[in-house]
């Protein structure tokens, strides 16, 4: 895999913003975690553009940038191959005025042959966003290859007709996005990989939209569906601030250990209020790093934090039932629950695991049983519904029942999966 790249980038269309962030931050930002260390841009405003990535970017603080001055008018080879790079014989060749789902550039990055990323079925959504690219004869023109020294040999021509000529030649393969697999694991969801340009005049609203949706884990629990437009809400403020994720993972932290004292105090209804809230804030960082691309490695802190929330909450509320005897046998239950967490844990694991091996969304068993099954989000609403009804205590109870009987469904069904998985072997 190439770690550098050449990246065609002219203002003001690479320099669209969209989500608080330029369509070439954008890309910068990807590559990086694609494992690019190096990058060359090639421009005919290179004043604006140097002058735009002169402002300090963490983001993609690992990638170096050199920002070099082109003529006016269509890129060619010949401009190609005055900066291509003496160390590598092949270069990922970008257009800085593109926005591209990371598992594109994933999937170029991995082919091993000189390769054109093409679109043969544009969706009707992405129709509007992308009637500007280049058609060629197999589908739209999606403004990334991967290219040997060989094919610069036609030096005069433009880059774009130097693809087209590629592809009818057979000397580029070609990577079509409509054949690319529509699950995305992370977000455990089907998504069709996207991409469009933001040449000016670009619909901000719909380009935005397909940004905002791509954010969206899929298999929720009944509260988040509730939560998810009003972090979709939050998120579209959210974006265009300096806020960064592992600021909201600490502020989510702090409000969480604010809330285990709340609920060990026995001040449940301020404890379930600001559980409520937590309840939004842990969809938002994960949001605010996906749609600004901050993905770090530290944000993994976010899945500890999870964990210590599964079982600080039910400790909590049993130490307070416990102590103050609206529940002798608290602990007890509660030694249910995260026995049967520690099970459907497992359970989770196997199903997850499998979909992502094959590709293919979990089934609609498993998304009822991820609506209502036993999870956090769900246990704060019973505690509420038992604060309502004038019974706390009774909450802890229902939730050691509602995991065990959700432990059972899940391992069983992981237990099935593993029984299918070694007949097909």
């Amino acid at each position: 895999m190439p770690d550098e790249c050449v990246i065609l980038a002219d203002a003001p269309d690479a320099l669209v913003e969209l989500c608080g962030i330029s369509t070439l931050e954008r890309l910068l930002r990807t590559l990086q975690r694609c494992g690019i260390t190096r990058a060359v841009i090639l421009s005919s405003t290179a004043a604006e553009i140097t002058e735009h990535l002169a402002q300090p970017s963490w983001a993609r603080s690992d990638l170096a940038v050199n920002v070099r001055e082109r003529l006016t008018g269509p890129a060619t080879i010949q401009q190609i191959v005055d900066c291509w790079p003496a160390s590598t014989e092949r270069v990922f060749l970008l257009r800085g005025d593109v926005v591209f789902d990371i598992r594109l550039l994933r999937a170029l990055l991995a082919q091993s042959l000189p390769v054109a990323l093409i679109d043969s079925a544009v969706p009707k959504q992405l129709a509007p966003l992308v009637a500007s690219a280049t058609n060629a004869s197999r589908g739209k023109l999606c403004g990334a290859a991967l290219v040997q020294k060989e094919w610069t040999s036609s030096r005069n021509d433009s880059v774009e007709s130097a693809l087209i000529k590629g592809l009818q030649q057979q000397t580029l393969e070609a990577l079509d996005v409509a054949n690319q697999p529509l699950y995305h694991p992370e977000l455990r969801r089907n998504l069709r990989a996207f991409w469009f340009p933001t040449t000016v005049p670009v619909s901000k609203t719909v380009a935005e939209n397909v940004l905002f949706d791509s954010v969206q884990k899929g298999t929720l629990d009944f509260p988040a569906w509730i939560h998810a437009p009003v972090e979709k809400l939050l998120l579209r403020y959210l974006c265009k601030t300096t806020i960064t994720p592992n600021q909201l993972t600490i502020s989510s932290a702090v409000a969480t250990c604010l809330a285990t004292i709340l609920f060990a105090m026995g001040q449940l209804v301020w404890g379930v209020v600001l559980a409520l809230i937590i309840g939004i804030l842990d969809g938002l960082d994960g949001k605010q790093a996906r749609i600004k691309v901050e993905t770090t490695a530290s944000g993994k802190l976010e899945h500890r934090l999870d964990d210590f929330l599964d079982v600080a909450w039910p400790t909590a509320l049993a130490f307070h039932f416990y102590t103050s005897g609206q529940l002798p046998s608290a602990f007890y239950y509660l030694v249910v629950l995260l026995i049967a967490e520690g099970i459907d844990g497992i359970g989770k694991l196997v199903i997850y695991s499998t979909s992502a091996r094959l590709m293919t969304v979990p089934g609609r068993f498993d998304t009822m049983v991820r609506l209502v099954g036993g999870r956090r989000n769900i246990y704060v609403w019973i505690l509420g519904i038992a604060l309502i009804l004038g019974s706390p205590a009774k909450a802890l109870i229902v939730m050691a029942c509602w995991e065990a009987i959700t432990a059972a469904i899940d391992i069983s069904h992981a237990a099935r999966l593993l029984f299918l998985r070694g007949k097909t072997r």
